[in-house]
C-alpha cells in the first residue's frame, strides 16, 4: 500500500499554505467519518508524519490513505 493520497486530495493540499518548503500540515477526513489530525505531508500527497510521530509505512498508520476524501488546512499551519 501507498502513503500517498488519491490525486484529487493532492491537488486541493497544494492550494493549502505551506508550513515548511514543500510541506503541508492538514487534517484529512476519511470515508468512514473518522479525522485525522496534524497529519504532515510531502508535496501535497505523501503522508510522511502525522503528529510527531514519522510514518514508515502504511501499517503504521491505522487507516487505508485511499480512503480519504478530504483534506482541510489544519488550523496554525
Amino acid at each position: 500500500m501507498s502513503l500517498r493520497l488519491p490525486e484529487s486530495l493532492a491537488q486541493k493540499v497544494l492550494t493549502f499554505p505551506e508550513s515548511s518548503m514543500g510541506a503541508h500540515r492538514v487534517t484529512l477526513v476519511l470515508a468512514d467519518g473518522r479525522q485525522i489530525h496534524d497529519g504532515h505531508l510531502a508535496w501535497g500527497e505523501e503522508i510522511v508524519r502525522i503528529g510527531s510521530r514519522d510514518v514508515v509505512e502504511c501499517g503504521d498508520l491505522g487507516f487505508d490513505p485511499t480512503s480519504a476524501v478530504d483534506a482541510l488546512p489544519e488550523a496554525n499551519s
